[in-house]
């Protein structure tokens, strides 16, 4: 080492556990233990000098540091100099509160974020909208849901999509839907752009965190957004983007939460493909746990995003009729895609059902639907008449002993 002061410090004080002061004769050893995504880096003091470091960090971009600088293995390695100075990009690394322990019942976000880890799955997720939607979507069977802006924006407002959904209305919409089965499958909800500032974004982390919703995505259009599937779209610079990330990813550490953090870049209509590149890239160093490319100009481009940014997740949004070409899950999964949603999946098929109803009863007299084989048992059964039924007869209620 041309020096003995180790780079590790660079930039932490001690409140981290680390004083800028740390020397090399301070540093028992370093341990690395390789993860998917990250290296987890402990750091042992000497035993006896109160001084010494004793933390845990995790390092981003693994593998720059596996196969050109370190030559890490996959198990367990223990380095004795940090010569390399690779040490200065590091963090600190909570013990999330939801994060799962054997023998306990996994929180959706830890769920979600151990099938990204742990598998090479595509999770496909059908957009649902509200009560119902995601009642069909669970008596179908999913792998998760995808709670949609534009959906949840035209069903509980009447409005178009321009972000004119408030942060309470998102939140309202994704506690209930996310509570529906505990159990279920994870939510994934749309985030928007934050709806503010650091601080409101904060907030927005920590109510999403409460309402039990697994993943979100965030994104770098101005607060006056629109569906990414509309033209003149805005977006903001890539340091303000990257403040909403920050603040996150800030957040999610603080609730010690395993929610799945999602980058979204709408900026390919208007910068063009590399500088949604360099801002998912640079999501990804600031903490983000997968990444989204809003509106893809081809199958080609798509193929390309995963292939410049693997082994990092990617999401995948179809909207059918929109601006991107139609990729299919057997597409996306051979691609590489690691989270496909169709947000439009619920919203389009209503509006055609229900304009036809309503047509049909002002031309005809009638709605169509007798005969359809769908009554009222058959509603409520999909939206929980048998839990709840299970539930009084279980506390000894009498409310169900004549029947339905």
């Amino acid at each position: 080492m041309e020096s003995n002061t180790m780079q590790v410090a660079d930039g932490f004080d001690s409140n981290v556990g680390l004083d800028p002061s740390t020397t090399e004769n301070q540093i028992s050893k370093l341990i690395i233990r390789p993860t998917k995504y990250d290296l987890k880096v402990e750091v042992v003091g000497v035993p006896g000098d109160s001084t010494s470091p004793g933390r845990t960090y995790v390092v981003s971009q693994p593998e720059s540091l596996v196969e050109e600088k370190h030559n890490v293995s996959s198990t367990e390695s223990v380095l004795y100099s940090s010569s390399a100075g690779f040490m200065d990009k590091v963090e600190p690394l909570p013990t999330p509160l939801n994060h799962y322990v054997e023998g306990a019942p996994a929180s959706p976000a830890t769920r979600l974020k151990h099938r990204l880890e742990g598998t090479k799955d595509l999770i496909v997720c059908p957009g649902v909208y509200d009560g119902l939607s995601a009642r069909i979507a669970l008596s179908v069977g999913c792998d998760a849901m995808y709670m949609t802006g534009a959906g949840t924006t035209a069903s509980a407002l009447g409005k178009a999509d321009l972000g004119l959904a408030t942060l309470n209305d998102m939140v309202r919409q994704a506690d209930m839907i996310a509570n529906l089965d505990c159990d279920g499958p994870p939510l994934i909800a749309d985030m928007d752009t934050g709806y503010g500032g650091p601080i409101t974004i904060a907030s927005a982390v920590q109510l999403y965190v409460r309402a039990n919703v697994a993943g979100f995505h965030i994104e770098d259009q101005v607060l006056t957004k629109r569906c990414g599937h509309l033209s003149g779209k805005k977006v903001v610079t890539q340091d303000v983007f990257l403040s909403r990330i920050r603040a996150a990813q800030a957040a999610k550490k603080k609730a010690r939460s395993d929610i799945v953090l999602i980058a979204r870049t709408d900026a390919n209509q208007t910068l063009g493909y590399d500088e949604c590149i360099s801002r998912l890239r640079a999501a990804r160093d600031h903490g983000a746990d997968c990444g989204l490319l809003e509106g893809f100009a081809s199958k080609a481009q798509a193929r390309q995003a995963v292939i410049d940014l693997k082994p990092w997740p990617l999401l995948l949004n179809i909207v059918e009729n929109g601006h991107s070409p139609l990729i299919t899950v057997d597409e996306a999964r051979e691609m590489g895609f690691r989270i496909m949603i169709f947000s439009f999946a619920a919203v389009f098929p209503a509006y055609l059902a229900i304009k036809g109803a309503y047509e049909k009863l002002r031309d005809e007299g009638v709605t169509g639907n007798q005969g359809s084989g769908v009554n009222p048992i058959k509603l409520f059964e999909v939206c929980g008449l048998r839990h709840a039924i299970e539930i009084d007869t279980a506390a000894g209620g009498e409310d169900f002993m004549s029947g339905i």
